[in-house]
């Protein structure tokens, strides 16, 4: 089988990750990543510009989907939890961008530049652990260190999903460990000697297998979420269905209303005007319900492919990490999305209907003549009514 092209397989991560790294609200690729509880990501300056003025405990809402949210109690804005997921896939992508440039030098070769007499050899490995473009010669200690070789990879393979899951395995407090166990009780990765210092009491599990779990449960999850997101779109297209049909049904009225009309022109138009205004008022109405309605099911909709879309790409390309570090709020926010945005089934566009003039009713509403009719809507519930308010008056006089 021939080898992938990297650069291709870069270009493919790059498109499909694009929504990921990009601000919403500057549209430009994410700077110091915040993730909000609805697993929206923000840069700090945009949200800190966004959210001027407030302080912690204040209740604001994101600014993609709306979430009420509350700011954290700390330095305010700075306390919100940053996306290490987002941040490494920026990172990787722009070690990659940068080496399309030219030849890229061994960086251990070029700390000794005296013993190689100036002439660098071109980097053509990566060593993951040290986080070095290495020539082969000065790759192959790394591959055979006394405390264990290292993640040694061809130059350019820096974006793959593998190298993308290996960054961050590393512990912040203790230099060289790996992240190899979560912790329960502090819902957070730790090293070896993070155990055997703090953690030893707590409930702790390998973090593989924890990551296969919380993915096994996050998959469940997000079948549910798609299959509400289905019937979103479903629901959304109804609305249109029904605004479609409050369409035709009015224009249908107001081609009657207009052929009656025409037949008395001369004595009527003042009062097929008036007709046509009322029609078109209620039609405006109506729409602007049915607008209202298909806003929140688009918002829905949104909120919950956004939803969907952060998770496949961080349980395929994260790290095991980064799917702990974002266990907890994907399940809530699985859970919130699930018990927000119910579908809604009770609403029908009302029925528009022209009912002509008969002899007996001749007399409108102000006692001037009627000679071209009413026109008359129903509800879902099949309760007819003029649009005319002041028809129970007409109805009188005309008996």
């Amino acid at each position: 089988m021939a080898a992938a092209d990297p650069s291709s397989s870069k270009s493919d991560l790059n498109r499909r990750l694009r929504e990921i790294v990009r601000c919403p609200i500057c549209l430009d690729d994410l700077r110091n990543p915040k993730l909000l509880s609805c697993l929206h990501s923000f840069c700090l300056q945009c949200l800190q510009k966004h959210w001027k003025d407030t302080h912690p405990g204040d209740e604001v809402t994101c600014p993609l989907c709306r979430k009420v949210l509350t700011i954290p109690a700390g330095e305010v804005l700075d306390a919100l939890p940053h996306n290490f997921f987002a941040q490494n896939l920026i990172d990787a992508r722009d070690k990659a961008s940068k080496e399309q440039t030219g030849d890229v030098l061994c960086e251990a070769c070029e700390n000794d530049r005296d013993e190689t007499d100036g002439n660098v050899p071109p980097a053509t490995m990566y060593c993951v652990d040290c986080n070095q473009k290495l020539c082969k010669r000065c790759s192959r200690p790394h591959r055979a260190m006394a405390g264990g070789p290292h993640q040694v990879k061809e130059l350019g393979a820096e974006l793959t999903v593998e190298l993308i899951q290996l960054r961050g395995s590393y512990c912040d407090k203790h230099a060289g460990k790996r992240l190899e166990l979560y912790c329960f009780d502090c819902k957070a990765n730790v090293c070896m000697k993070c155990f055997a210092l703090e953690h030893t009491q707590h409930k702790c599990s390998e973090v593989e297998k924890v990551a296969d779990d919380f993915s096994r449960h996050a998959e469940s999850d997000m079948e549910r979420v798609l299959l509400r997101n289905t019937e979103f779109c479903n629901a959304a297209a109804q609305a249109d269905a029904q605004n479609t049909y409050l369409c035709r049904a009015v224009e249908g009225a107001r081609t009657w209303i207009e052929q009656v009309g025409d037949v008395m022109k001369r004595r009527v138009d003042k009062q097929a005007a008036i007709l046509l205004g009322e029609l078109e008022t209620f039609k405006q109405a109506s729409q602007k319900e049915l607008a209202i309605r298909k806003e929140g099911l688009q918002l829905g909709v949104t909120a919950i492919e956004s939803f969907a879309a952060y998770s496949l790409e961080l349980m395929s390309k994260g790290s095991v990490h980064d799917i702990t570090r974002s266990a907890g709020d994907l399940f809530a926010r699985a859970e919130e999305l699930l018990q927000t945005y119910a579908v809604p089934t009770d609403y029908c566009a009302p029925d528009v209907k022209f009912v002509p003039v008969n002899a007996d009713d001749f007399t409108g509403p102000h006692g001037e003549q009627n000679l071209i009719g009413r026109v008359f809507t129903s509800n879902a519930t099949g309760n007819g009514q003029s649009i005319h308010t002041a028809d129970a008056e007409a109805t009188q006089l005309s008996s």
